[in-house]
């Protein structure tokens, strides 16, 4: 999604579909309900998979704890189309993103290619400046079962 530019948080870049957790839910259940509040597509547990966990703390009012997933839909077709109070939604080539000229939000430079190659979940600390931009990070990961 290219977030609306009157945005407080991450204004005018390009990020996945999220949202932050509503009392009670976990990460699934969060993934779920922002992909159909966002773009309409009912997905399931079945059509998802947890690609890592992201940490990013300083930089922003409060730390981000973040979850990503990658989704499976049956159709590009969106439900709620391109235009949203969100932003603008695009379908881009997966191996193009890092290379589209749109400016991402900062910690997608960083896990991008393990999402694509989605062989191991990975696990993302980052410390963001005041321009939410990633200073420091370190990377770890699990192989997938």
């Amino acid at each position: 999604m290219h977030r609306s530019s009157t945005r407080k948080v991450d204004a005018g870049k390009l990020n996945g579909i999220g949202g932050k957790l509503e009392k009670g839910e976990d990460y699934l259940s969060a993934a779920i309900r922002e992909t159909k509040e966002e773009t309409g597509y009912i997905v399931t547990q079945k059509d998802m998979q947890l690609s890592g966990i992201v940490h990013l703390h300083g930089g922003y009012k409060d730390d981000w704890v973040m979850a990503f997933f990658k989704i499976h839909v049956a159709t590009k077709k969106i439900p709620l189309g391109v235009d949203t109070r969100e932003g603008k939604l695009l379908w881009l080539p997966a191996n193009k993103l890092l290379t589209s000229g749109y400016e991402l939000v900062d910690d997608l430079y960083y896990c991008w290619d393990k999402i694509l190659a989605g062989k191991e979940i990975f696990f993302v600390n980052a410390q963001v400046n005041s321009k939410e931009k990633i200073e420091k990070y370190s990377i770890s990961a699990l192989a997938k079962w």
